[in-house]
């Protein structure tokens, strides 16, 4: 109904400059620091609206671009070929931060944000057959300014703790790996009343190359059987027999997720002409 009257076109532009700085202690560790402007595009549809196809009544236009501010401050470790740690410092600023609006499965312009945090890498070989890595990373995720009433300024289903590490061996055509994924509870709403659950994945995969064509392969996910979500939001929503029945209102809040797939082995052969 309201299609023709919320069509439109338009243009925009941002500039978004950048630096970097690097200093080399000696050869075996290195201070750098990046500053810059970057941006992320809005729904064009919300760039041209003028009418709510719901309510109708007049609806607010958002920018199709916007900006946001960051830096990072790290320490690259590398004393030899076979070892390297690096730790980076971070922050970021967002003029309007993108809300995931789960009831709709699209994400709406919300208010501006702030992140910042620390993140720091591992990679080890100690010899020609195996080798580690580590990755983790701590953030901390906040609106910026007075919240309206009845919310807070934590940025709903922002990751606050995950670590990645693995482990591969290899010998002749017969490699195995080993990964472990860890995710820490996060606020689901922007008062931090709900939070999700961890959540710990551990998955196992080898190959074996027969011949330079083909290879075998096995794969176990989930290899210890976690339960847990993959995915989990907080929102209102109704099922179809509660609008059927008008028993539903504004809707009901809970917990809406999809759970890790249980434990699963897959075979498979790959030929390469």
């Amino acid at each position: 109904m309201y299609g023709p009257v919320n069509s439109g076109s338009g243009n925009d532009a941002i500039v978004t400059p950048k630096a970097g700085l690097a200093f080399t202690v000696n050869p075996a560790n290195e201070l750098y620091l990046n500053a810059g402007t970057g941006f992320h595009g809005n729904d064009v549809r919300g760039a041209t609206i003028t009418v709510d196809p719901q309510s109708g009544l007049p609806a607010e236009r958002v920018p199709a671009l916007v900006k946001g501010h960051g830096a990072e401050l790290g320490w690259r470790f590398q004393p030899s070929e076979q070892f390297s740690l690096t730790t980076a410092l971070w922050m970021l600023n967002l003029d309007s931060e993108l809300v995931y609006v789960g009831d709709a499965g699209t994400t709406e312009p919300g208010r501006p944000s702030n992140r910042r945090g620390i993140e720091a890498t591992m990679r080890w070989m100690p010899s020609s057959h195996w080798s580690f890595d580590v990755d983790a990373a701590l953030s901390r995720a906040r609106f910026r300014g007075t919240p309206p009433e009845g919310e807070g300024n934590y940025i709903d289903n922002a990751i606050e703790t995950a670590v990645s590490a693995g482990v591969v061996w290899t010998s002749g055509p017969l490699m195995a790996t080993l990964r472990l994924r860890y995710m820490g509870p996060r606020a689901l709403d922007t008062t931090n009343t709900v939070r999700s659950s961890s959540t710990t994945l551990l998955n196992f995969g080898s190959r074996y190359a027969v011949n330079k064509n083909l290879s075998l392969g096995l794969d176990v996910f989930n290899l210890a059987g976690s339960k847990g979500n993959d995915i989990e939001y907080f929102y209102a929503s109704c099922t179809a027999g509660e609008v059927a029945r008008g028993a539903c209102g504004s809707g009901i809040d809970d917990r809406h997720i999809h759970p890790m797939e249980p434990r699963t082995v897959r075979v498979s052969a790959r030929w390469t002409f």
